[in-house]
């Protein structure tokens, strides 16, 4: 894969990798919070968002931390002439 595709798209997963952290812990969890405290409201509670959005956002947010790796490591590999360059990278080295 081209480089700059290849930043491009580490960019782009990570940015949904980091707006599903986000849902999850500031939307979802307070969320289902508050339908499980309001039950008599009649409406769907907290059935709606774990079985009909949590496994769709699960799945975006497993695969986008997924790509974000792969893509992070290929632009490594590419960057400082193969395994060297992940090497260098995690060990805080080279140049």
């Amino acid at each position: 894969m081209d480089l700059i595709l290849d930043r491009w798209l580490h960019i782009l997963a990570g940015i949904t990798w980091i707006g599903l952290l986000y849902y999850f812990n500031f939307i979802q969890v307070p969320g289902v919070g508050k339908a499980l405290a309001e039950k008599d409201s009649g409406g769907p509670g907290p059935a709606a968002i774990n079985k009909y959005l949590a496994p769709k956002a699960l799945l975006w947010f497993r695969m986008s931390a997924a790509v974000t790796w792969i893509t992070g490591l290929s632009a490594l590999v590419k960057l400082g002439g193969g395994m060297q360059g992940i090497i260098d990278a995690f060990t805080l080295s080279g140049g």
